[in-house]
């Protein structure tokens, strides 16, 4: 059996610095409706581990359904955290 190379480290992706956008986007859209990561994990149903991880860009590459939990819970549309220019 052959074992691939795993998981990309973080230094290693290529979405580091979209990444950091994100997690800017998904921060100061928290704090403008005035929420604590935990009341912002709770409602959105994700570990606050996981959110403080994205949040702080530790996470790359966030799954697709983890953002949209965020982002309804706060209550914006996805389009306001693509980090695209």
């Amino acid at each position: 059996m052959t074992v691939g190379p795993g998981r990309r480290k973080r230094a290693d992706s290529g979405h580091a610095a979209r990444a950091a956008v994100l997690a800017e986007r998904i921060r100061n859209s928290r704090l403008a409706a005035d929420m604590t990561q935990q009341q912002l994990a709770t409602r959105a149903g994700v570990a606050l581990s996981t959110l403080r991880k994205i949040e702080t860009g530790q996470v790359t590459e966030p799954g697709y359904f983890t953002i949209l939990a965020i982002v309804s819970a706060l209550g914006i549309s996805l389009q306001e955290l693509n980090p695209r220019p």
